[in-house]
């Protein structure tokens, strides 16, 4: 197989697993604690993509200070339990090994902390598989995702044509936009097909196995 990119960037969230147990539980906890009524299921699924931050701010029309400790219980719920409550999506691993035997770069590029993608990548013992984590690293100042990939670029010493970024949301595929970089969108996490191609996905799929045919050529 000839590699069609000199690097993959994945989002974690609703790319490489589902996550939405954990984020969601953690989420109502901060909530509930601060005297809010519990998000609906659309309200929920605005925590996939996005800074934490940002969600909250979005549901709770809080200030920043409120804001503030809605994400601090947050973190402090997910990381007591909530982390571990994913599983990774079908196909995933394999293809992150057949990756990095092809000699292409792989990267983690997430608007979740870096401490909670390194504890999940170290529980997964899979930290071998990655080139680059690109996460914000400080949790009251996130990156956005244009911002992490171009940290990512950085890191590799690759130019934006070189790269390719994978996600579920249209975060990811703006993100991309305002890099350069090409995009895919997959169908099977938490953004719709018409949300990613709206926001300027350059390809979508609906699988890992369709991801591959994305970023090789036979």
């Amino acid at each position: 197989m000839q590699k069609n990119f000199e690097a993959a960037f994945f989002d974690f969230d609703g790319t490489i697993a589902d996550t939405g147990e954990g984020i969601f539980e953690s989420a109502q906890f901060a909530l509930a604690s601060m005297g809010y009524p519990p998000a609906t299921p659309e309200q929920l699924r605005a925590f996939i993509g996005p800074p934490i931050f940002d969600s909250f701010k979005s549901i709770s029309g809080g200030n920043d200070e409120i804001c503030n400790e809605l994400s601090r219980l947050y973190r402090l719920h997910y990381s007591d339990g909530g982390i571990l409550l994913f599983r990774v999506y079908d196909g995933i691993l394999k293809l992150f090994r057949e990756i990095k035997e092809s000699g292409m770069k792989l990267a983690i590029v997430s608007s979740k902390p870096e401490r909670f993608i390194r504890r999940i990548v170290a529980h997964l013992g899979e930290e071998e598989l990655f080139d680059c984590i690109a996460c914000p690293l400080d949790d009251n100042h996130p990156e956005s995702k244009s911002e992490l990939m171009e940290r990512a670029c950085r890191t590799l010493s690759l130019e934006s044509s070189e790269a390719v970024m994978v996600g579920d949301r249209r975060f990811d595929m703006e993100g991309a936009g305002k890099t350069g970089i090409k995009s895919i969108g997959v169908l099977y996490g938490y953004g719709s097909r018409e949300e990613l191609v709206s926001a300027g996905a350059d390809y979508v799929a609906a699988n890992a196995e369709e991801i591959k045919k994305l970023l090789f050529t036979k």
